[in-house]
């Protein structure tokens, strides 16, 4: 027996290394789940294309890629349309964080395109563990509550997402948390460490807040000047005495661009400004960059999957947050070393940060309180995919 599965708004080639890692996780989760019943599975994954290349090594050539734009769709809507009614279930995880209209409504609309597809298509529909709103407008609302009651599942990655779930009355969901704890790494320290004396430090710069959100103007509402506290971050631990400093990208470009979203350049930059500070080479996969920030001993990130790759890895972590993904993802498994940048004065930021830097143990000691909660909530989803899937089974029978 065999089954065609869709992985909607995954990808394997895309310069957000997050969407790259819940992609490989998802499909690595997905496929165990049908080895396990013993079928044999074909898969589209349907999203945005990138110029990278990190596809998993071991799928047998059973996997196809297609590009899923708003113009694409407006361009073949039928030829979408067609590839999606061909599969037997759907599985949407909606690059993580998508499905919200924080981001405007052009970006949700276009992840409700591919949810009505499956749906109009009559495929069954899963919504992958993922961040479920805020939905701050009324129609976003309105539209996201219409098709999460029209899929098979709708998964929360956290319990901020279940409450969105309850208050919209959307009874068919369960809570899980993110898949991108399940990625793969090798931690090899000689291998950039120049000195075994120092502590090495690495921080995650997010080049969408460093440039101001796609607005330009503090889009997402921060009470701190990011680019003046990431300087002032950089500036400390790049002079520090047994320091060694690590600026570490996790939305890159392959090539020299002007994207607002680009870690990379921004971290360039930084490396200009601050010539101590150490820039690896541009990553080519996210197991390579989760590789290399599980080498370090403190980490810093406002990328949520740097920080989810180095406390998954062991090491202590202060996510710097902008959104409330965040604090619902870390929460739900109770690390309470968030730094809330809507809610926090510079100051209060980099004294929490100076803060747990100087109680490396005792962060450590949080950290594995926290991923002891992480393995039950992954099986809880891997259960809910085992089901799925037997339904598709016993349909067949």
């Amino acid at each position: 027996m065999s089954i065609k599965i869709c992985l909607l708004w995954h990808s394997f080639s895309s310069a957000n290394l997050g969407v790259g890692a819940l992609s490989i996780c998802n499909y690595k989760i997905i496929e165990d789940e049908v080895s396990k019943i013993g079928i044999d599975a074909e898969y589209i994954v349907i999203g945005n294309v990138g110029s990278f290349n990190y596809t998993p090594c071991n799928t047998n050539n059973n996997i196809r890629f297609i590009h899923f734009s708003a113009k694409s769709f407006a361009k073949r809507p039928f030829s979408i349309l067609k590839e999606i009614s061909a599969c037997d279930v759907v599985f949407d995880i909606g690059e993580g964080d998508s499905f919200s209209d924080i981001y405007g409504y052009p970006r949700l609309l276009k992840m409700l395109l591919g949810k009505y597809a499956a749906t109009m298509a009559g495929v069954p529909l899963v919504m992958s563990p993922q961040t479920i709103g805020p939905f701050t407008g009324k129609l976003a609302r309105n539209l996201a509550r219409k098709i999460m009651l029209k899929s098979v599942l709708v998964v929360a990655r956290d319990h901020m997402s279940r409450k969105v779930l309850e208050e919209l009355q959307v009874t068919n969901s369960s809570e899980a948390i993110d898949v991108a704890f399940c990625l793969d790494f090798e931690r090899d320290e000689k291998k950039i460490k120049n000195n075994c004396s120092t502590l090495m430090v690495g921080i995650n710069v997010s080049g969408l807040l460093y440039n101001g959100g796609y607005s330009r103007g503090n889009q997402f509402g921060l009470s701190v000047d990011y680019k003046v506290m990431i300087d002032e971050i950089v500036e400390t631990f790049s002079g520090m005495d047994g320091v060694e400093l690590h600026l570490i990208p996790h939305v890159i470009s392959q090539f020299n661009t002007t994207s607002v979203e680009d870690d990379y350049r921004v971290s360039i930059a930084l490396k200009e400004k601050f010539p101590d500070s150490i820039l690896p080479e541009r990553f080519s996969s996210p197991v390579e960059a989760k590789s290399y920030i599980s080498n370090m001993d403190f980490f810093i990130g406002a990328r949520m999957h740097a920080t989810i790759a180095a406390i998954s890895s062991g090491v202590p972590v202060v996510p710097l947050a902008y959104s409330r993904k965040f604090s619902g993802l870390y929460e739900t498994i109770g690390y309470p070393h968030v730094i809330d940048m809507k809610k926090v004065t510079k100051t209060e930021a980099i004294e929490k940060i100076m803060t747990m830097f100087g109680s490396l143990d005792e962060v450590k000691c949080d950290v594995e309180g926290a991923l002891s909660r992480v393995n039950s909530k992954l099986d809880t989803y891997k259960s809910d995919v085992n089901k799925v899937l037997m339904g598709y089974v016993n349909d067949q029978k």
